[in-house]
């Protein structure tokens, strides 16, 4: 998948490295609750973690990419789908930030999603992550009551809930 020199893709031990570098500064865990990435070490072992999938009781499948921009890692993109939706995330180095790479990263996911068939996606975000928030709603996503929200395994108290649903495909 790409789009304007950006692409995605399958997140592998060896883009873990590049990762490192770009996730490696503590503004990225201001939002998420803590650092993102604390060793290469660890974040290899999230990595086969995550390569690994969901245990098969769970229903889910988890879907993560590495963006890269021409031969850079700038960050990464995600998607839980469970019980017809998806739930995304993604995450890009502050080197990169405010140039329009999340939302451009994010918009390949969620069309590798619609290839699937699944056209259903909710996100979480703190209250106060205004880039975030930004991201969603250039994304056509729409912020929605908590209450009305399906069981979201990427929410914490508190969080705002965004929803966007597309035609099928």
């Amino acid at each position: 998948m790409h789009s304007d020199g950006l692409r995605l893709e399958r997140l592998r031990l060896e883009h873990a490295p590049m990762l490192f570098a770009a996730l490696d500064d503590p503004r990225v865990g201001h939002f998420i609750g803590g650092p993102d990435v604390t060793t290469l070490e660890a974040l290899r072992a999230r990595i086969d973690r995550v390569t690994d999938g969901p245990p098969p009781e769970s229903g889910q499948t988890w879907l993560n990419f590495a963006v890269l921009l021409g031969p850079t890692v700038i960050g990464r993109v995600e998607a839980t789908v469970h019980e017809g939706i998806a739930e995304i995330a993604y995450l890009i180095g502050p080197r990169w930030w405010g140039c329009g790479y999340g939302a451009a990263a994010t918009s390949l996911l969620l069309d590798n999603l619609a290839v699937t068939g699944v056209t259903d996606y909710w996100a979480t975000t703190m209250p106060d992550n205004l880039a975030s928030v930004g991201v969603l709603v250039h994304l056509g996503f729409s912020e929605v009551e908590t209450r009305d929200a399906p069981l979201l395994h990427s929410y914490d108290d508190g969080d705002r809930v965004f929803h966007r649903r597309d035609a099928r495909p």
